[in-house]
């Protein structure tokens, strides 16, 4: 036992010739702070009239593999990937003083593929890793705006609108592909093969955390020195 405890209390969270896997999840995103933003702007002084916001989102997800070329300095891919809907429902009554209800569905997509660097300010870190990551990639983006009156879809005339927004919005999103992350992190192992990290900065969120397992050592794979951290 005493053996294995100072294995641990000596392996090395990153070094030279070590890959690493991350997966994590982010909070807040850039659209959930939005989100929150349209939920208390919404307000109506029409005693007749209702409005109602919602917003409800998946992700970020975040995917990570990172391969050390130096004591400081690792190379790797990064990927993340959010899904989201902001959902607006409103009950008014018109000039001619007819009840109209509509509701309004704005959902995206949002996936992110960039290369990546890690700059390591602890050489050979034992029990704690910081480092500076940043990475910069190809970004998919996809929107469709939905309007609907009465639960029907709006007429066609209307629908013509809503249907050059939606294909000029994502020209705009096709034109200018381009995906862009930085952030501060820091790891913790909770074993030989495996820790908890976290980073702030901006990464589809202003936070992450998640795991990380190490894939393999300088040695080589079923060499006698190959571990997993």
């Amino acid at each position: 036992i005493c053996a294995s405890i100072s294995s641990i209390s000596h392996a090395q969270i990153v070094q030279k010739g070590t890959s690493t896997l991350q997966i994590g999840y982010g909070f807040p995103s850039a659209m959930q702070i939005v989100g929150s933003v349209f939920k208390y702007s919404v307000v109506t002084d029409d005693e007749e009239a209702s409005a109602e916001f919602k917003f409800k989102g998946l992700g970020p997800f975040h995917f990570r593999y990172d391969y050390m070329i130096g004591g400081r300095v690792g190379l790797g891919i990064s990927s993340n990937a959010e899904f989201g809907n902001f959902n607006f429902k409103a009950n008014y009554n018109d000039i001619d003083d007819n009840n109209i209800t509509s509701e309004t569905n704005f959902k995206y997509t949002s996936i992110n593929a960039m290369a990546r660097m890690n700059i390591h300010f602890i050489k050979e870190p034992k029990t704690i890793d910081i480092y500076y990551g940043f990475g910069v990639g190809y970004s998919y983006t996809r929107v469709n705006l939905e309007e609907k009156l009465g639960g029907n879809l709006v007429d066609p005339e209307n629908q013509a609108y809503v249907d050059d927004f939606n294909k000029y919005l994502n020209s705009v999103f096709k034109a200018l592909p381009i995906a862009i992350e930085e952030v501060f992190g820091l790891k913790a192992p909770i074993g030989q093969n495996a820790g908890i990290y976290f980073e702030i900065g901006y990464s589809k969120a202003l936070a992450q955390v998640g795991f990380f397992a190490k894939i393999g050592g300088p040695k080589g794979y079923k060499r006698d020195n190959w571990r997993w951290y």
